[in-house]
């Protein structure tokens, strides 16, 4: 994904779009996409929270929906022929639906429509499962006592078979679609108390935990609690004007230039987009304080119930912090050093707004719903193609404390970007207490994704190819999702590579950080032996593959490298300091084969991971061998080191299965070996008398490379260890069963438990006596 980050594009008050310093930013692409399946889509998409499937509304009207499965073509989709007007993705929480996503469309003459999509096996069909006619929908409307014509029509919400609608800019209908043979039933409609003139001005809405915001283009954001249409609140925008031009020295937008908004889904911030490229924050909770009377929902204390819990008396201390807690009062009765840890812990712990030091703005909203409930999604998309643990970075802010803000300034806060003569597009993808992330398309130019601190009130930009399509989502965690011309990408600010993949090998697995590496193209880094440690506590395997696949650049330059002096580049000591820094992991690895292999539960785990680092070691000393004419100091040591570790896990290797006798070695046997040191006594010395030497003296590797020059068959370690076998076994005819015993330990088989084999199925007499009488001994 071709990117680059923009410098000196933009600017604000106070500061401009950062580009040195800076805070890394990292792209990476999540699932590709065939290019002609992006061009198929308009200039914005919607992802469903649940399923790997978006859909998007082109300009001439056509839903465009394309599957994202793993499973599927990488592209494949349907076109549902309009023109629709809008659509939106059920947030359905019962699973009835697991593959079945479902979304809600309307298209000319008002008509909605339920389509309900087969993703399975990467397919993408479409059907029809209710209609709804503008007619009916008129009708209903006018049963509930309300005469109108549709004249406009917009989706809030559609959840769990029931949707939200915002008719004529001034009606909220709630209504459930039939299933099987009902009808159609109204749940709610009421009319919306604006002032006069003001619906005709009405430019945009959003529902956000189930409170309605509407924009007003003279200046006006009107806030409804949609389940009984009443106003809550409202914000006068032109309070703004003085309040930046005080501070700040520099002309505001004007009024009339705003054109949408979008709320935080804690409801503690609102960020209003004007054409003229600029945007202003509002904090509602300080505006509510500096203007209290523009919030109109605010209960008194007469009207405060007075009942307390259940079964406590009403001079009890628990009684009175239940009470407290439905005051504006933060006074803590318990004054206790118990008391004021726990009250902190609990603060700390939970995002209630009853448990905050102060009220929220919309504490008074008694049936508002939390971020926890589900309606109107607040979390991470679970795809298969977006890990949770991916957020445990930049993007997973923490629960914001409500008085946070007003230590670092007022309520309203501005951004403007420098003025361009082409035509602009700057649109809010997401706000959440801390930032707001933005995409600003200049022309012809291409996209830019500028993401602004709330808190330092600096910028970051990021400019990406001209063929980018922006992917809405809400959430608090703010993920910027975005269709490239490679597939599905997400940018994080923030984060290097390698703190990003440190990170999700932490808190996701070996495996998405491999697929994620191999999809974009980066090399294995280095991965912090922490991983490696939580990988073995977590019995991943695949992290402890991963850990060691990641340490295999540090001891081989290039695998496109097949000259044998590759290590030439390579100083001997520096190969051995990368030895050395490995003692540690190793070390862990060994420590953790042992723990495990004396449990008997966990003799499994403790075979794979005794496999996969004598792997990890025997490769490293077979590169070594192989491309290493000469062993000098530093790499003797190193040797030494790698050595000692393969001689201590073959001690654990009882029941490890051998290498097949028909595999055939990966390496070619004419190509040049390093020199064994004993090879000088091992000449003189039949075959027989090297393998014994070589197992009594720990020495089995140097035998096979020592064999391996020679071209005989002991090169390989089965012929070899068939060969100590037979060795045990003269031994024992000559009555000498230290070394026998000796032999089957350093070949890492159980000396007892063999021994008995041999005295039950030898057809030697003398053999089987002898170890009879020796059976107490041995």
């Amino acid at each position: 994904m071709a990117a680059k980050q923009e410098a000196g594009s933009a600017a604000f008050a106070g500061g401009s779009c950062r580009a040195e310093s800076m805070d890394p930013v990292l792209p990476m692409l999540l699932v590709p996409v065939r290019s002609e399946a992006i061009e198929r889509l308009g200039s914005r998409a919607q992802m469903h929270r649940e399923q790997e499937v978006l859909g998007s509304l082109t300009a001439a009207g056509n839903l465009q929906v394309l599957s994202l499965a793993p499973g599927g073509p990488g592209g494949g989709g349907c076109c549902l022929k309009g023109p629709f007007g809008h659509f939106v993705w059920e947030d359905s929480h019962n699973g009835t639906s697991k593959d079945k996503p479902k979304l809600l469309a309307f298209c000319e003459n008002y008509e909605l429509l339920i389509y309900e999509f087969n993703l399975k096996d990467g397919r993408c069909d479409a059907t029809i499962l209710y209609n709804c006619s503008g007619k009916t929908l008129q009708k209903l409307i006018e049963e509930q006592g309300v005469s109108i014509s549709l004249l406009s029509l917009r989706i809030l919400s559609f959840n769990n078979n029931t949707s939200l609608l915002f008719i004529n800019k001034c009606i909220i209908l709630h209504i459930m679609f039939p299933e099987r043979d009902s009808e159609i039933r109204v749940l709610s409609c009421f009319t919306l108390s604006l002032p006069t003139q003001t619906v005709d001005t009405i430019i945009d809405m959003q529902l956000c935990r189930g409170v309605l915001f509407v924009l007003s283009s003279l200046g006006w954001i009107y806030i409804f609690d949609t389940v009984n249409g009443r106003n809550v609140a409202h914000v006068e925008l032109a309070l703004y004007q003085e309040n930046v031009y005080n501070k700040q020295q520099q002309e505001p937008a004007k009024i009339s230039s705003f054109t949408s908004l979008k709320v935080s889904q804690d409801l503690d911030v609102v960020v209003i987009v004007s054409s003229s490229n600029s945007a202003i924050a509002v904090n509602l909770n300080l505006y509510f304080r500096q203007y209290p009377g523009h919030l109109l929902c605010e209960r008194t204390l007469e009207d405060l119930p007075i009942q307390g819990p259940k079964g406590i008396d009403e001079d009890d201390p628990v009684n009175s912090v239940h009470n407290m807690k439905l005051t504006k009062f933060s006074f803590q009765v318990d004054r206790s050093w118990n008391a004021q840890l726990s009250s902190l812990k609990e603060t700390i712990k939970s995002s209630k707004p009853e448990v905050s030091c102060c009220t929220s703005w919309f504490q008074d909203i008694l049936h508002l719903e939390s971020p926890e409930s589900g309606n109107h999604s607040t979390d991470v998309p679970s795809c298969a193609f977006l890990p949770r643990a991916i957020m445990h970075g930049q993007f997973n802010f923490p629960q914001k404390a409500h008085m946070k803000t007003s230590d670092r300034g007022k309520a309203w806060k501005l951004m403007h970007l420098s003025e361009q003569e082409e035509p602009v597009e700057l649109t809010c993808m997401s706000v959440t207490g801390f930032s707001a992330l933005f995409t600003w398309v200049v022309g012809m130019t291409g996209c830019t994704i500028v993401l602004w601190d709330l808190e330092t009130q600096g910028m970051q930009c990021f400019s990406l190819g001209q063929k980018c399509i922006p992917i809405d989502n809400s959430g608090d965690q703010q993920l910027c999702l975005l269709l490239t011309e490679n597939g599905l990408s997400l940018i994080l600010f923030g984060l290097t590579q390698e703190e990003f993949l440190n990170r999700l090998m932490i808190h996701g697995s070996a495996s998405t950080v491999d697929s994620l590496c191999h999809l974009n193209g980066w090399g294995r880094c280095s991965i912090p032996i922490h991983a490696l440690e939580a990988g073995i506590e977590n019995r991943q395997l695949d992290t402890v593959d991963f850990f060691l696949k990641s340490k295999e650049n540090l001891f081989i330059l290039s695998s496109k490298s097949s000259v044998p002096d590759q290590f030439d580049h390579l100083p001997s000591h520096l190969y051995l300091r990368n030895v050395e820094e490995l003692i540690p992991a190793l070390d862990l690895l060994c420590s953790a084969i042992r723990e495990s292999d004396s449990e008997t539960q966990s003799k499994h785990f403790s075979e794979q991971l005794l496999s996969l680092t004598l792997s990890f070691l025997n490769k490293q000393m077979k590169e070594l061998c192989i491309h290493t004419e000469e062993i000098d100091e530093h790499l003797q040591k190193a040797v030494d080191i790698l050595t000692s570790y393969i001689n201590e896990l073959r001690t654990f290797m009882i029941k490890f299965p051998w290498k097949p006798t028909d595999t055939i070695d990966e390496y070619n046997v004419s190509e040049s070996v390093s020199t064994v040191k004993e090879s000088d006594i091992w000449e003189k010395l039949s075959s027989e008398e090297v393998i014994a030497n070589a197992i009594l003296n720990n020495k089995i590797p140097e035998a096979q490379t020592f064999f391996r020059s020679n071209s005989h068959s002991a090169q390989k370690l089965e012929e070899l260890i068939r060969i100590g076998l037979g060795l045990v076994f003269d031994n024992l005819r000559k009555n000498n069963i230290k070394e026998a015993s000796e032999l089957l330990k350093n070949m890492g088989f159980d000396v007892k438990d063999h021994l008995l084999k041999i005295c039950f199925y030898t057809t030697n007499r003398n053999v089987r006596d002898y170890l009879v009488g020796k059976d107490e001994t041995v």
